[in-house]
């Protein structure tokens, strides 16, 4: 969903990242681009996502699951995800959601064993 079209029918929060500020962009030089998550306010579920710049596919399909599994943001930003991936990207805006809709996440590495 886009912002403007989430805007629409609630409350939302957007968190956005530039890949300038992103690891694994800056290990392989493509600083180019960035990646926004646009999350209800209500039901804390990611509605949409843009990317804009290199591996956005392999980023897309990483939300894609979380939309239609209607992930809730704070679930998303426990979740542990390789380091440094561009998919990485997605627990940042995870995380920085979760810190606007004011919500405590406490994340343990052993919380992610089976």
């Amino acid at each position: 969903m886009t912002e403007a079209k989430a805007r629409e029918k609630g409350e939302i929060v957007v968190a956005k990242i530039s890949f300038d500020s992103t690891t694994r962009a800056i290990i392989d030089g493509r600083t180019t681009g960035f990646c926004k998550l646009i999350v209800d306010r209500r039901t804390r579920q990611v509605l949409g996502c843009h990317i804009v710049g290199e591996r956005a596919v392999e980023i897309a399909q990483l939300v894609s699951i979380v939309i239609a599994a209607r992930m809730q943001v704070d679930d998303l930003s426990r979740g542990p995800l390789s380091f440094p991936t561009y998919a990485g990207v997605i627990g940042r805006l995870a995380a920085s959601a979760t810190r606007q809709l004011n919500l405590m996440v406490k994340w343990e590495a052993n919380q992610a064993a089976l």
